[in-house]
């Protein structure tokens, strides 16, 4: 780009940011000072190494979210991060010319040129004609300034584009965006882990709490965190593939199993399958591509073994999940361990002259231990001290110490010998898994042991096959291992009784959702510029609210100016509403526990008889669990007084167990308010709110409401369709028009042909992106996933680099003799 351009560009990119952070609410909370603090330190790194934007943004991008802190979601912490990368990789693009990194091929041009065209077209017919800058312009998806919210992701992408192309070399994307993308999983993993320990309990399936993890977009409802994980979670398995060491090879397992378990814990049917489709895409491709595939003479040898392994793979499945309907978690995780120590045994070289002798010592010491193993009369010995689960680990312990790398040096008799104490361990270890189903279930038990034990023993066989099945090296234990984490985690989860319950209302689901796509269908106007074009990006939420088919009136908020004095009014939806149904305005709190609170506030109503609820739940984003409710009712207007006057209300109450818990583990608290009525929507207005410990600490900011909506949130707990679409595709068409939708399929076409190229010729980056962008694909026939300005922006990210071609060598003229 000339310098003449880049560098006024980036002076306002820079300016932007600067007026951002002068309106940003900072308070209230240690997230606004940890973003004050990340901003100069990403500024130092950028001045520092330029490219390291690469690894920041996709890092950053799923994390930093602080809306329920600050309120602000229009303009999000990762727009004011984005402003300074533009501003300094802007400023560096117009200094000296720097060789391009990368380049796009002049198809590729040409559909970012449609796509931008269309993204104009429906970002100004969302926003025009423009409406008055009042209060709620900015807080509202109501708001026709709602088509700039969903707008500024594509516009982020190509102003990024420029960076790209200079930056974005193939050992750049490997340097620093791969982990910048194994970073923001981890992040978002980890948050998924502290949540469902906090709240509905680790190991509670049975639950219909469904995380959100670091999403404040799913306020609303939504599926940015099944898009974000699908999008994410083909790199760790990249990651896994290309572990170079063991210690990598265990931090991607561990980050793998992070990942899954957040996947597995949403419960997102759409997301099951988008993993589903990634592993088959991933499956095909890797035996396309095997190495030798190519030149091998077709024979029966390698078809019959990959049939084989696929045979194994699948008796042991059903084993597995046969063994934890009856033994539950304890016998799922002893039958893993038994087949993962036969694939790990089965690959060495066993010393099969002394197996009935290790057999016969291994069972004469099992009997010793289980008849002498101490057991107190009267009680039960607790946890992993009863007598088949310390066994058992005994077992692995001797098992792992015989085949410890190393340890099998020297002469051939000793090598031996330790493999006979191996095969001996082993033979433990089936003993107590028996035992252990045994233990846990009884004689019904014993059958899913005993064919478990088969599978092992044929397992064991492995090492007298030519060619054998599978080898000891690290590509093979990697596959084991991701492979016995997705069984330990898919198993349970899709046995429990939430998802049971899931799965059993697909079909009635499927019916909501297809009446759902209908009636949006019906709301788009039929004049040919919207069909062509699109009603505007951002539209939807506002025309659901007016033109639903149902005539429902839904819940809303909004802030209002009266004679100088700023309030919120609170709308009741205008349809018999439930539990969840409510919208909710929402302030987090920091709340002791047992401890005298005053609430106080002004009140002002209309319509039929409103009902103000207020309460201090425990709460995430969505589901609010252990609520306090504050004992508020609203008087009748006093004689002589009209009925829209204010009146003000003051109710000490008990927070009770709110605010307790060790720091890590303490649920956060809020303070919700929401107005509920009959049939008809109702209003209700709310001023100087205040809520006051005994020492008169205030702990609500912005209580009078003069900042309008900062450091306020709303939630709908359950009621998402007046938000969403719930179809990526039906979103492109009605926002978009056909020339929208058209366009982004030919930049998909464009992308996908190019990754399946590279993945033809064996890059496994491009077969990861290419799994990760057919599961974010498959998520998005449920879901209308570019309704997420974040999630929108790292899908265009990943699909402008599938796009870039390396910069082919300067070509050098030989010099005449």
């Amino acid at each position: 780009m000339p310098g003449l351009a880049a560098r006024p560009l980036a002076l306002l990119a820079g300016a932007a940011c600067m007026l951002a952070l002068r309106h940003y609410p900072l308070g209230h909370g240690w997230p606004g000072l940890l973003f004050a603090a990340l901003l100069p330190a990403y500024f130092l790194l950028l001045c520092w190494r330029p490219a390291c934007w690469l690894f920041c943004v996709p890092a950053l991008l799923p994390v930093l979210d602080l809306a329920p802190w600050t309120g602000w979601f229009f303009l999000e912490e990762i727009d004011v991060l984005l402003l300074l990368t533009v501003a300094c990789g802007y400023w560096r693009l117009g200094g000296p010319a720097h060789p391009a990194a990368a380049r796009l091929s002049p198809a590729a041009r040409a559909s970012l040129l449609l796509c931008s065209l269309a993204w104009l077209a429906a970002l100004l017919r969302g926003v025009l004609p423009l409406a008055p800058l009042d209060l709620n312009a900015w807080d509202n998806y109501l708001s026709p300034y709602n088509s700039l919210r969903l707008g500024k992701a594509w516009a982020w992408s190509m102003l990024l584009l420029p960076l790209l192309l200079r930056d974005a070399s193939a050992s750049a994307l490997r340097r620093y965006a791969l982990p910048g993308m194994l970073a923001g999983l981890a992040m978002v993993s980890l948050f998924a882990l502290w949540e469902r320990t906090v709240f509905p309990g680790l190991s509670n399936l049975s639950s219909d709490y469904r995380i959100t993890a670091p999403f404040s977009a799913m306020h609303t409802g939504g599926a940015a965190l099944d898009g974000y994980l699908a999008l994410s979670l083909p790199f760790a398995a990249l990651w896994l593939a290309r572990a170079s060491s063991r210690w990598q090879a265990l931090l991607a397992m561990l980050l793998l199993a992070l990942a899954l378990h957040a996947a597995f814990t949403t419960f997102s049917r759409g997301l099951y399958a988008a993993l589903a489709a990634a592993m088959l895409l991933g499956f095909w491709q890797t035996l396309r591509t095997a190495p030798g595939a190519a030149r091998r003479v077709p024979s029966q040898s390698p078809r019959r073994g990959v049939l084989l392994r696929l045979l194994l793979a699948g008796l042991g499945t059903v084993l597995l999940v046969y063994m934890f309907s009856l033994a539950g978690y304890r016998g799922l995780l002893a039958a893993v361990v038994v087949l993962a120590a036969s694939f790990v045994l089965a690959a060495r070289p066993l010393p099969w002259r002394l197996a009935p002798a290790s057999v016969l010592c291994a069972l004469c010491l099992q009997g010793l231990l289980a008849a002498w193993w101490p057991e107190p009369s009267g009680q039960q010995t607790a946890g992993w001290l009863k007598g088949p689960y310390f066994l058992f680990l005994l077992a692995a312990m001797l098992l792992v110490g015989a085949l410890w790398p190393g340890s099998a040096g020297g002469k051939a008799g000793k090598g031996s010998a330790r493999l006979g104490l191996a095969m001996m361990a082993w033979t433990m270890l089936a003993c107590n898994l028996a035992w252990i189903g045994w233990h846990w279930a009884g004689p019904p038990a014993l059958p899913p042991a005993g064919l478990v034990v088969l599978l092992a023993m044929l397992m064991l066989c492995n090492g007298r096959l030519r060619p054998p099945l599978w080898r000891l090296d690290r590509a093979s234990l990697s596959i084991v291992g991701a492979a016995g984490i997705l069984l330990l985690l898919a198993i349970p989860v899709s046995a429990s009784y939430y998802a049971t319950e899931r799965f059993a209302t697909t079909a009635f689901d499927m019916q909501g959702r297809l009446r759902h796509w209908r009636q949006a269908l019906a709301m788009q106007p039929s004049d040919w510029g919207d069909r062509l074009f699109g009603m505007g990006s951002g539209s939807f939420p506002a025309t659901y609210y007016w033109h639903n088919p149902q005539r429902e009136v839904p819940a809303s908020i909004a802030y209002a100016d009266e004679e100088g004095n700023r309030y919120v009014r609170l709308a009741s939806p205008g349809y018999s509403a439930g539990y969840g149904e409510l919208l909710r305005l929402l302030q987090r709190l920091p709340a002791q526990p047992a401890t005298r609170y005053t609430l106080a506030l002004d009140v002002r109503r209309t319509g039929p008889m409103p009902v103000l609820l207020v309460r201090l739940c425990q709460r995430q984003l969505l589901y609010a669990q252990g609520c306090v409710n504050v004992p508020l009712r609203l008087r009748p207007p006093p004689p002589g007084n009209p009925p829209e006057g204010w009146q003000h209300y003051e109710v000490p109450f008990d927070s009770a167990w709110l605010g307790a818990g060790a720091w890590l583990l303490r649920p956060p608290v809020q303070l919700e308010l929401a107005a509920s009525g009959t049939a008809t929507s109702s209003v209700l207005e709310v001023d100087n709110l205040s809520l006051r410990a005994p020492g008169g600490e205030e702990l609500i900011a912005n209580g009078s409401f003069t900042q309008a909506n900062n450091y306020w949130f709303f939630s709908s707990d359950h009621h998402h369709l007046p938000w969403h679409i719930k179809s990526m595709a039906l979103h492109l068409l009605i926002e978009t028009g056909w020339c929208g939708a058209l366009s982004l399929l030919a930049l998909l076409v464009l992308a996908g042909h190019r990754l399946l190229r590279q993945t033809a010729r064996g890059d496994a980056g491009a077969l990861a992106c290419a799994a990760a962008l057919l599961g974010f694909l498959v998520v998005g026939l449920f879901d209308s996933l570019l309704d997420v300005p974040r999630i929108a922006l790292l899908c265009y990210l990943m699909l402008l680099c599938a796009l870039l071609q390396p910069v082919p060598p300067p070509h050098v003229e030989s010099a005449p003799p």
